[in-house]
């Protein structure tokens, strides 16, 4: 009962949008080419009115929009997923050569889908364990000040993740609004995570998209962000 109680009252503090609402959205890729975006040379092509990731490159990349770094957004994207892995970074830092340290969310076979991790967290780093899953498909985790985390809802995931389509055309939704990032695919809520960790927890920074290495087949079109207050 205090799941549902949590559950119930933590959607009412939600932005209500429906995907058919644009309004206040930019569109961050063009179309046609990577203008704003920086990634590793021959790792990325636009064809046909869509980022694609090539899979030649023999280790994992980012593609990084460089024209802002965004505190609270809505980001709003298509993707289409065949086969290696990738994700979607948000409020991610610069390492240097197209590596990105932060929240990303998987994109990749159905069954991984709906999982927030922290990106390139050093091995020997004491938290490296415990932020390689912040929260999965069908969760709602709340991580505290002491980086102890609480899954406080949970759902099928398999019921959730079976409204994705691997090989074909998903809109994603990711919301990020201070210390919580929800995604949805194809409009149903597929994980939740309040992070309160005041050490590793991600204020803004970059949204970048991923190349896994080699192999890796994936692509993106209509990338746009809606800030908010």
């Amino acid at each position: 009962m205090l799941k549902s109680i949590f559950a119930i009252a933590f959607a009412a503090t939600l932005p209500a949008l429906s995907l058919a609402d644009e309004s206040g959205f930019k569109t961050i890729f063009n179309g046609k080419d990577l203008t704003g975006w920086d990634g590793q040379p021959g790792s990325w092509e636009v064809k046909d009115g869509v980022i694609h990731c090539t899979g030649e490159a023999k280790e994992k990349n980012w593609l990084i929009y460089r024209e802002q770094e965004p505190t609270d957004f809505i980001l709003r994207l298509e993707f289409k997923w065949d086969k290696g892995n990738s994700g979607v970074q948000v409020r991610s830092d610069d390492l240097g050569e197209w590596q990105i340290f932060g929240y990303q969310v998987e994109v990749a076979k159905q069954d991984v889908m709906g999982l927030w991790h922290h990106s390139l967290l050093a091995k020997e780093h004491p938290k490296k364990g415990d932020r390689q899953l912040l929260t999965t498909a069908g969760q709602v985790s709340i991580i505290d000040e002491k980086g102890e985390k609480t899954i406080v809802d949970t759902s099928d995931p398999a019921m959730i993740q079976a409204v994705y389509k691997e090989n074909e055309w998903n809109e994603m939704e990711v919301l990020v609004k201070g210390d919580t990032l929800v995604q949805k695919i194809n409009g149903i809520v597929f994980s939740t995570l309040i992070d309160k960790d005041p050490e590793m927890s991600r204020k803004k920074g970059f949204i970048a998209l991923q190349d896994h290495g080699k192999g890796c087949d994936v692509s993106f079109r209509n990338l746009k962000i809606k800030l908010l207050e």
